[in-house]
């Protein structure tokens, strides 16, 4: 067989990257962090040598640098190498540590210079850190998230935030007021303001006004100190509130949904959510040998009389037995929903399956309301779990093999590979007999031929290093075929080995053939590791250094391993500095 090594040398030279386009580039590199960027375009390809400075995304971390030091040098680095002339569509800054505000100010100065749409800050200082107020204010932004990472919230401003263009914000660990002071408005200027989450943040206020025109969807999630929100938000749809400590709320009528999950029945409920459709409501105050209390029961059921209008209702199994261990409170109690379409009960995650419902819990749910749908998700039996597992087993052996059945299949074009193999393994045979004969030659120390023995010895060397990558490479393309069968025989045999030992004989026995043809495909070894193994004695002999050669020139090919196996070949990565 014969080998174009001018048309080898030319596809392993080619800058195939060259080709993509610069949407493409970016978008790929949008995914990792700027440092990555940065490095990943100094080393691949000479053109993206500068792409990293026309990237619209910047994603600084520090978690890449010893200090903070450094990693200020970095940012100020490429936000001064960067091309000035593309916007910003999207900033991210993740640090640990005691960062001053200049630093953060400057990369938001820059940010909002060039338009940036979207911002991100999440920081973990050592101690108490307050934002820069520049940080509050731009025309362009329309969705930013704060985070941190401490004991004590890092402070924000206490005046009103400057972003007009803000559709989407999300606060989480981040104090707004640190005094008690009578009222604190920070929303009033994010006039398209449309999504805001407010997750474990504090307001020590007395009253917290959230006032937004625009405001449709509102999440206040372990909600901290606040005695009184005033929600001046007339679009309001969607209202989600999570173990939040709070005394009063205020909110629009005309809410869709409304989700609330607490320890306890809210306090607030008093005609806030009189007129919504959609309601879940879970308490988690179930405790095993711990009876419900009876002031517990009544707060429920003051809750559910507040939910009148809801038409789709969803509760935990915990607040249907907690009612239903009081009948009393509910024996004179007409139900209030005369309008529900569906009631959902929800057992969650107990591990008992009982589900206690007293026919006065149920009347007072469904009385009025006798047309509805009532799901109600038994808890299910350990027999039935076990059953569930193995159906799940099974389906997913069956899955396995059908993969396993489709690499099979294509048999054939490994067939023709090993065939094309075969004939790379008779010329490289027949240049090692050639190498052999030439070392003898140079044995004798025939004068007179010395040099047309040097220079047909280094021409059968250079022949057998280009075979014999050439050899790798089709070695590699097996692999390409043969490792998925090695990962899909490992899954098969881990799933086989969880079912009971008579199901596990009958699957084995079903799939007996697939399983033994995957079994010689993969006990196969490879073609590249027998010729050196083969010819190593050869090439050692009189100090030829040929085997040397062709095994240092590139990566050793990773052998074939047998489905018990935990090694996979992976590709190796280089590491490097960053910039600067």
């Amino acid at each position: 067989m014969d080998f174009d090594h001018n048309n080898v040398r030319a596809a392993l030279n080619e800058d195939r990257l060259i080709s993509l386009p610069h949407e493409l580039i970016h978008q790929i590199l949008s995914r990792f962090d700027t440092k990555f960027v940065v490095q990943t375009c100094l080393l691949l390809s000479p053109r993206w040598k500068l792409i990293w400075t026309s990237m619209p995304c910047l994603d600084f971390s520090s978690n890449g640098f010893k200090t903070l030091a450094k990693f200020s040098k970095f940012v100020t680095h490429v936000l001064s190498h960067r091309n000035h002339q593309v916007e910003v569509s999207s900033v991210k800054l993740n640090f640990r540590g005691a960062a001053s505000q200049a630093f953060v100010r400057k990369i938001a100065t820059y940010a909002f210079s060039h338009n940036v749409q979207e911002i991100s800050v999440i920081c973990d200082p050592k101690n108490h850190y307050e934002f820069p107020p520049c940080l509050f204010s731009s025309q362009t932004l329309k969705h930013v998230t704060f985070k941190t990472y401490i004991y004590e919230p890092c402070l924000t401003p206490k005046t009103p935030w400057d972003f007009p263009a803000l559709t989407t914000l999300h606060l989480k660990e981040i104090s707004l007021c640190d005094d008690e002071r009578e009222s604190i408005n920070l929303f009033s200027k994010c006039v398209n303001l449309e999504n805001l989450t407010l997750e474990r943040v504090k307001v020590k206020a007395k009253v917290f006004d959230i006032i937004t025109p625009r405001l449709s969807n509102l999440r206040l999630l372990n909600h901290k100190y606040s005695n009184v929100i005033n929600v001046i938000a007339h679009q309001l749809e969607n209202l989600t509130i999570t173990e939040s400590s709070i005394n009063d709320l205020n909110i629009p009528s005309g809410l869709s949904s409304f989700c609330y999950k607490g320890y306890h029945p809210p306090r607030w409920f008093k005609k806030c959510v009189n007129s919504v459709n959609n309601v879940t409501v879970s308490l988690y105050m179930y405790c095993p040998k711990v009876v419900y209390k009876q002031e517990d029961a009544r707060g429920i059921i003051n809750m559910l009389q507040e939910l009148h209008s809801a038409r789709y209702l969803a509760l935990n199994l915990d607040i249907v037995e907690c009612i239903s261990a009081f009948p009393d409170l509910l024996y004179a109690q007409p139900s209030p929903f005369s309008n529900m379409i569906r009631l959902n009960i929800d057992s969650g995650t107990r591990d008992t399956c009982k589900v206690k419902m007293s026919t006065e819990a149920r009347n007072f749910l469904l009385e009025n309301s006798p047309n509805a749908t009532f799901i109600m998700k038994e808890l299910p039996t350990e027999a039935m779990k076990n059953k569930e597992a193995k159906a799940k087993l099974v389906a997913d052996i069956e899955d396995v093999m059908k993969e396993l059945q489709a690499s099979l299949e294509q048999d054939n074009i490994l067939t023709d590979r090993n065939q094309a193999i075969d004939k790379a393994k008779v010329v490289i045979e027949n240049l090692v007999d050639d190498i052999k004969v030439w070392t003898n030659k140079k044995m004798l120390q025939i004068e007179s031929e010395r040099v047309e023995i040097e220079e047909n010895m280094t021409r059968l060397r250079a022949q057998l290093r280009a075979s014999m990558r050439e050899m790798k490479k089709m070695s590699y393309k097996e692999m390409d075929y043969v490792i998925p069968l090695i990962l899909n025989m490992r899954r098969v045999r881990s799933l086989l080995d969880r079912l009971p030992k008579r199901q596990r004989k009958q699957m084995e026995a079903h799939y007996s053939r697939q399983l033994e043809q995957a079994e010689a495909l993969i006990a196969r070894p490879a073609p590249y590791k027998i010729l050196l193994e083969k010819f190593d004695d050869a090439f050692r002999k009189n100090g030829s250094s040929t085997s040397e050669d062709v095994s240092s020139s590139t990566h050793p090919l990773p052998s074939q391993t047998s489905c018990s196996s935990t090694i996979v070949p992976t590709p190796s990565t280089s590491s490097f500095n960053p910039m600067p």
